[in-house]
């Protein structure tokens, strides 16, 4: 559950930077935009790296009742 509210921010701020990647193309950004961007810039990183955690958490859970399935046959 987790996981997919993340990802759905994480689609979220990626397309805000999308828009502001192209909005710097065609006009520039403004101080206050710029200071926004590298914040979401800092927020996707930190979600990328939680998803990634959480995912490899996960393989771990499996991979351990996997192996304690294994011990009992």
């Amino acid at each position: 559950m987790v996981q997919k509210t993340s990802q759905s921010e994480l689609t979220r701020l990626r397309k805000d930077q999308n828009k502001a990647r192209q909005d710097e193309i065609f006009g520039g950004l403004s101080p206050e935009e710029r200071a926004e961007y590298n914040g979401k810039a800092e927020q996707i990183h930190k979600l990328e790296s939680e998803i990634q955690a959480s995912t490899v958490a996960e393989k771990r859970l499996q991979f351990a009742k996997s192996e304690e399935s294994n011990q009992w046959n």
